[in-house]
């Protein structure tokens, strides 16, 4: 049986939930005092979308000011980006949205990008602003709680199949070009 791996990478400002998320998906439960990131930490899970298996290689970024300029070497050749703000603080979202903006600007990106409004249990502040901007942009965004476990599993298999997805659609595009040309060709 065949394992694809896939690397997911989390950005987003200090505090909106980045370990959280993470710890929430693969252990399904709730850390109240997890410890400040310092640079990255990773984690690994294995699971099975569509009938394939897929590795899940997960990076959780520090969101500290002075970590920024390091980001990048993590979220380089990842699959999945999904960049966290939290619904309550406007100030993250706009981090959030320049973060995209950052990475959509970078030459050869092909990452999925995703936003993930974590916190969803609080009031919600920012709802209609965040939702503006991911279809402006056409960046698919899940409003999500880390704490009590809400749409955190679905987030992370839709993204996990819309990367399938493509990179099946990418893996046959080479032989529809090459049947095309071979078709058209004479004498």
């Amino acid at each position: 049986m065949t394992v694809q791996e896939m690397k997911i990478v989390t950005l987003g400002e200090t505090a909106v939930g980045k370990t959280s998320l993470i710890y929430r998906y693969i252990s399904n439960a709730f850390d109240d005092r997890p410890a400040s990131t310092i640079t990255a930490s990773f984690y690994t899970k294995t699971v099975i979308v569509d009938n394939k298996t897929v590795r899940l290689l997960l990076w959780d970024t520090a969101g500290q000011e002075r970590f920024q300029s390091i980001t990048p070497m993590y979220y380089r050749n990842a699959d999945i980006i999904f960049v966290v703000f939290a619904v309550d603080s406007a100030n993250s979202l706009q981090r959030a949205i320049q973060q995209t903006q950052d990475i959509r600007h970078k030459q050869n990106y092909k990452q999925h990008i995703v936003l993930i409004g974590n916190k969803c249990d609080q009031p919600n502040l920012v709802k209609d602003e965040a939702e503006s901007y991911a279809k402006d942009f056409q960046i698919p965004i899940f409003f999500i709680s880390a704490k009590s476990g809400l749409n955190v599993q679905e987030a992370l298999q839709q993204s996990v199949r819309k990367v399938l997805q493509d990179t099946q659609a990418e893996n046959q595009k080479p032989d529809k070009l090459i049947q095309e040309v071979s078709t058209k060709a004479c004498c």
